[in-house]
């Protein structure tokens, strides 16, 4: 019986370790239109990702995607010559903030 309880045990833990490395992986596959539709993000009104439900991962999801933004936000800027928060400010509106 003690045997079989600790095989039990061994199984819960392979079982939660293997969840815990996939749970992450799931969520790197969602995309931004994805999480915008499960109601997992949201667009700010400075055109930057916002999570709105917990997930594993999503956060992660969340910070790339404003890096990307923001890179993309300051070249717009330089190429217009405008202050960063015009371009943010534009594409906050252009986003659609609910």
């Amino acid at each position: 019986m003690k045997k079989q309880i600790g095989v039990t045990k061994r199984i819960a833990w392979v079982v939660a370790l293997t969840l815990s490395f996939l749970l992450p992986t799931v969520a790197y596959a969602l995309s931004v239109g994805e999480a915008k539709q499960r109601g997992l993000v949201t667009e700010t009104s400075r055109g930057y990702l916002r999570v709105k439900k917990g997930m594993p991962g999503v956060g992660q999801l969340v910070s790339r995607t404003n890096a990307a933004r923001k890179q993309k936000y300051r070249e717009i800027a330089k190429k217009l010559k405008v202050d960063l928060s015009v371009v943010e400010r534009d594409f906050g509106k252009k986003l659609g903030r609910p």
